[in-house]
């Protein structure tokens, strides 16, 4: 049997991350309250960094059960353990399966593409490199250290442990980290940038539509989610009205991506033809907190943009004021007072579908 078919079937469920399955392990009442949250100040990170801990806590046991069940793993012959990894990731059938051998090989998918780039023979290489560097560490661990012994029992089976499967499993630790870290940051940005806006936009009694509509009658409160224009220039949702139209980008950027917060303002025009008609366009960022020391709203004046931040309590009030006075018209919201628009928004959100958004 290969090394994947004897993974834990909670390591392979570990591997990739979706929407569903953290949809499903917080539920539907746990969505609308951490949507809630970030709508009046909260992080949403207070929820999906437990998540992702949860998912790291039981893949790494995974990982740790596969290195004491599996004697190919094991059998204290170092070139004999890196031969059988790189044996079985020649013999992978899907990318599922390739990433736990890149993991026992200290490569996450990315490190694949821009280390080994993908040929054989690039890939021999690595491994000869991958071996030499995991032996010149044990020397120095064993000068800096001593030596290491002892056993784990897992399930009635006991192994002994040396460095070399002590280097080979943390390194796989460290990929596999890496890894669901990654894909769980890229997940959850894309799946709450399309709830919070979503959610927002329709508490301002904008009605969803699935793409971008080909007419637009004026008169209609409209908004849609991740738009490409005829400028190959990404947003995260457009609304329209009298007119007039509001381009907004989200992320759940904090102080430490300045780069990426500023490049969100050089993005739109002035004016867009949408559904056949010229509009006058506005742009609205919202980020996680503005970086200190920063031009970004000196930037956005320039392109009639304005910035708003999530960690601010009443950043929707804001927001809410700022969209009523671009394209002309009042909600009731803008005279909620800030202690009760949390009441506010739970009501209305139990009339929104959160899931249309996804």
């Amino acid at each position: 049997m290969s090394l994947y078919e004897n993974y834990n079937e909670i390591g392979k469920s570990n591997i990739n991350c979706s929407s569903d399955q953290f949809i499903q392990n917080i539920t539907k009442e746990g969505l609308d309250e951490l949507v809630i949250n970030v709508l009046t100040g909260g992080n949403v990170r207070d929820v999906t960094e437990f998540f992702v801990r949860n998912r790291l806590t039981l893949s790494n046991m995974a990982l740790l059960s596969l290195f004491i069940e599996s004697d190919y793993l094991n059998n204290n012959n170092f070139d004999s353990v890196i031969d059988f990894i790189v044996k079985d990731f020649s013999n992978a059938s899907n990318q599922t399966q390739r990433t736990l051998y890149l993991w026992l090989l200290g490569l996450t998918a990315k490190g694949y593409v821009n280390i080994v780039r993908g040929t054989d023979q690039s890939m021999k290489n690595y491994v000869e490199n991958f071996k030499n560097s995991i032996l010149s560490s044990i020397d120095i661990l064993k000068d800096e250290f001593g030596e290491i012994n002892g056993s784990i029992t897992l399930n009635n089976k006991t192994i002994n442990i040396n460095w070399e499967f002590l280097s080979i499993f943390l390194s796989a630790i460290g990929s596999q980290t890496l890894t669901l870290r990654g894909s769980a940051k890229s997940m959850n940005g894309k799946l709450f940038e399309k709830l919070v806006l979503g959610s927002l936009l329709s508490i301002l009694d904008f009605r969803f539509c699935d793409n971008q509509p080909s007419y637009i009658d004026k008169s209609k409160k409209l908004f849609w989610l991740s738009n490409m224009d005829e400028n190959e220039r990404e947003t995260d949702a457009t609304i329209v009205y009298n007119g007039k139209a509001i381009s907004i980008d989200i992320g759940f950027i904090g102080k430490g991506n300045p780069e990426i917060t500023l490049d969100k303002v050089s993005r739109f025009g002035a004016y867009k033809r949408i559904g056949n008609i010229k509009h006058d366009m506005s742009t609205i960022i919202i980020v996680d907190t503005i970086p200190e020391n920063t031009d970004l709203l000196n930037k956005a004046s320039k392109v009639n943009g304005f910035v708003f931040q999530m960690i601010d309590k009443d950043w929707v009030l804001k927001f809410a004021n700022k969209v009523c006075d671009l394209l002309n018209f009042e909600h009731p919201i803008q005279s909620i007072p800030l202690n009760k628009i949390d009441l506010y928004l739970k009501s209305r959100l139990d009339e929104i579908s959160l899931y249309d958004f996804i």
